[in-house]
């Protein structure tokens, strides 16, 4: 039976061939899916320092964990930093509850959220999450 890894990789080297063959005109039309993107950038205070940590730490989970699972560079060392950073940011989403700045913690809550199950999904396509029934045996 083949391994997910594998039918990712050849999945990826057909999109891959497809692309190349698409004549330029067809290339500038194709767009990337905007759930892939990096996360989104939000209008706020230079000096906000909540909100600005809050910036960082989610550039943090789209440039470096994710590309990690993608180049296949993932390790445990990275993941224990990545519930690190996870713990953090719903910290500071905790912040901006407490000080009642609901308009902001409802943009970012949903931001945060959405770069998880990314995370976790892209985790367990490429084959970085232990399985459902390892974690409940234990």
């Amino acid at each position: 039976m083949l391994s997910s890894k594998y039918l990712t990789f050849v999945c990826s080297l057909g999109l891959c061939l497809t692309l190349i063959s698409c004549s330029e005109e067809d290339q500038d039309n194709y767009r990337p899916s905007p759930k892939f993107m990096a996360p989104k950038k939000f209008k706020h205070l230079d000096d906000d320092a909540t909100l600005n940590k809050l910036d960082d730490s989610l550039a943090k989970i789209s440039t470096i964990y994710m590309q990690a699972l993608f180049s296949g560079t993932h390790t445990p060392n990275l993941e224990m930093n990545m519930r690190k950073l996870e713990i953090e940011l719903f910290d500071l989403l905790d912040v901006l509850y407490k000080e009642e700045r609901i308009k902001e913690y409802m943009k970012y809550e949903s931001e945060v959220t959405r770069q998880m199950i990314l995370y976790n999904m892209l985790k367990k396509l490429f084959g970085y999450a232990e399985n459902e029934e390892n974690e409940k045996a234990s």
